[in-house]
C-alpha cells in the first residue's frame, strides 16, 4: 500500500467516525488547517498564536476526549496529504522565495515520518496532546512547517536570535558580531534545530548525529539562501565534557567543521534535565557545576565544505 492510499484510507476513516459526533465537521477542519497553514509559519513551532489556543481549549470544552483526539488526527493526516501532493514536483520555494529541487534524502526523510506517523495513528498507538511538545512538533512537520531527517532531529526555519552578542563580556560580543557581519548573509534566514526524543537510541550516539548533519548540509547546498543552522543546549558546555569525555564528540563534531559555540545563561534549577546523570548531579550538589546553555551557529559554507570533506 502506498502512503497516499495510507492517507486518504486514514481519513476516511476518522471522518467516518467523527461524522457521526461533529455536526459542522468540514468547518472544524479547515479551521484548523488554516491555523497550521496560515498563522503558523514562521513562528516557533512550540507557540500556538493566541487566537489558536483559544479555539483549541474551545474545542475540548465542547467535544469528548475521544472525539477531540480524532479533530487531531484528521488535522494531521489531511496536512501530509496536502504536503505529499506539494512534493510531488520535488520543488520547494524557499526562503529567499526561489523555487529549489529538494534533494532525494530530504523528501525520503519527509516520506519515512509520515510513514511513521500513519502507523501510529492506524494502530491506535498515536496519542495527541495538543500540550505536548511531542504532538507540536508533529502538527509541524504534516505542514512542512518543520522538516524531519533520518536522524535526531528535525529543523524549522527560524530567525537566529541576537541576545548571545551580549550575554558573555566583551570577548564573546567581537567573536558573535564577527559571526554575523562576516560568515552569515542573513540572519533572518537559518534552520533551528530541535532534537526529537523519539529517536535518541542510537541516534544520540556520534553516527546519529554525522548522519543528521550530513543530510541537512545536503539541503543548505540547494539553497543557498539559508546562511546556516543553529541551536541551543546544555550538552555543548565544555564542562560537561570534562565530566564526561564519552560525549566529547557532541561539541568536537560539528566544532572540527567550523562550528562556533556561544554561552547563553547558567541554570541553577535542580529539576534541569543535565542533573539526570548521576555524576552531574553529585557535582552539583557539591556546587561544583551548574548548567549552561549555549548556542551553536554552523554557517552553511562551512558545513558544506565540511560534508564534502567526509
Amino acid at each position: 500500500m502506498t502512503l497516499q492510499t495510507k492517507l486518504d484510507d486514514l481519513r476516511e476513516m476518522i471522518e467516518s467516525r467523527l461524522d457521526k459526533q461533529v455536526d459542522t465537521l468540514s468547518t472544524v477542519r479547515e479551521q484548523y488547517l488554516s491555523f497550521v497553514q496560515d498563522d503558523m509559519p514562521g513562528r516557533a513551532y512550540s507557540h500556538f498564536p493566541d487566537e489558536m489556543n483559544r479555539w483549541l481549549e474551545q474545542l475540548s470544552n465542547t467535544y469528548s476526549k475521544d472525539v477531540e483526539a480524532d479533530i487531531h488526527q484528521l488535522a494531521l493526516v489531511v496536512l501530509m496529504q496536502r504536503s505529499l501532493r506539494s512534493l510531488d514536483s520535488s520543488r520547494h520555494a524557499d526562503q529567499g522565495g526561489d523555487n529549489v529541487t529538494l534533494p532525494t534524502m530530504v523528501i525520503d526523510s519527509i516520506k519515512e515520518w509520515f510513514e511513521y506517523l500513519a502507523d501510529d495513528i492506524a494502530t491506535g498507538c498515536y496519542e495527541p496532546a495538543v500540550h505536548s511538545d511531542l504532538f507540536r512538533k508533529d502538527i509541524a512537520i504534516s505542514a512542512l512547517n518543520m522538516w524531519p531527517s533520518r536522524s535526531i532531529c528535525h529543523y524549522e526555519p527560524r530567525p537566529l536570535p541576537r541576545r548571545f552578542l551580549t550575554a558573555n563580556g566583551i570577548a564573546q560580543f567581537v567573536s558573535a558580531a564577527d559571526m554575523l557581519l562576516r560568515k552569515l548573509n542573513n540572519r533572518q534566514n537559518m534552520y533551528e534545530l530541535h532534537m526529537e526524543d523519539r529517536r535518541t537510541n542510537p541516534d544520540f550516539l556520534e553516527p546519529g548525529w554525522r548522519a543528521f548533519y550530513l543530510e541537512i548540509a545536503q539541503r543548505l547546498e540547494s539553497e543557498p539562501h539559508v546562511s546556516g543552522i543553529f541551536a541551543q543546549s546544555w550538552f555543548w558546555d565544555p564542562s560537561v565534557i570534562h565530566a564526561s569525555s564519552k560525549m566529547a564528540y557532541l561539541r568536537t563534531l560539528p566544532e572540527s567543521g567550523g562550528a562556533s559555540f556561544y554561552l547563553l545563561e547558567s541554570c541553577d534549577d535542580a529539576g534541569h534535565v543535565a542533573l539526570q546523570n548521576k555524576k552531574r548531579r553529585r557535582l552539583f550538589d557539591e556546587g561544583k557545576y551548574t548548567p549552561k546553555s549555549y548556542l551553536m551557529i554552523w554557517p552553511r559554507d562551512d558545513i558544506v565544505r565540511w560534508a564534502q570533506a567526509q
